[in-house]
């Protein structure tokens, strides 16, 4: 009997994650405090919190409630200088721009969208200087998924919610989960490809 997949959703809203328990059929665990914690089989989602020390010690307490291999795939939103919003893209490249510590990622074999290098801010990025992903979390979730996983096994995945024409104040809960929903395919594609491409 083939075991199932072992797959850690991280995301930092509900409104990420509420796309992503639907089409895994991920249910709430009533037991996982202080976070919101949802399973199924090996597939398993946690809400983190926005910013990149929530997401590092939220990635880090899953770990230690669900230890053993498996794939890590931190998946939300993220602005962009100029790709238009709700293009999907792999982190190819994470640089935390606070601490300027760098990760060079690697994609999988058969990826289900473009990459790009993201840059994790303290704050929301209103001014796209570089031509790079912008997002508050995806530092915080690599360094602690980093000492567990390897490089093989961690994706970033990100959709553009923002860019100059569309800023990010503009952004809502209805928005992030269209997004989201739009672009579940490829994170199915995502989650398959790493999981058969590293076991």
């Amino acid at each position: 009997m083939t075991p199932p997949r072992q797959i850690r959703f991280v995301v930092a809203m509900p409104s990420e994650a509420k796309p992503i328990n639907r089409h895994f059929g991920l249910l709430r665990d009533n037991k996982a405090t202080p976070y919101s914690v949802y399973r199924h089989q090996g597939v398993a989602l946690i809400i983190t919190g926005i910013g990149s020390e929530a997401s590092e010690q939220a990635t880090q307490w899953l770990h230690q409630m669900l230890p053993g291999p498996a794939i890590w795939i931190n998946a939300g939103i993220a602005g962009h200088a100029h790709l238009p919003v709700g293009e999907a893209l792999l982190a190819s490249e994470i640089v935390h721009q606070t601490s300027g510590r760098r990760w060079q990622t690697v994609l999988p074999a058969s990826p289900p969208c473009g990459s790009a290098p993201l840059i994790t801010c303290a704050a929301p990025e209103t001014e796209y200087a570089a031509n790079a992903l912008y997002d508050m979390e995806a530092a915080g979730f690599y360094s602690a998924a980093c000492a567990v996983a390897l490089p093989e096994q961690i994706h970033c995945f990100k959709i553009v919610s923002d860019n100059p024409q569309s800023p990010v104040h503009g952004i809502n809960r209805e928005i992030i989960t269209r997004l989201m929903n739009d672009q579940l395919h490829r994170l199915e594609h995502l989650s398959n490809s790493a999981w058969q491409g590293w076991k």
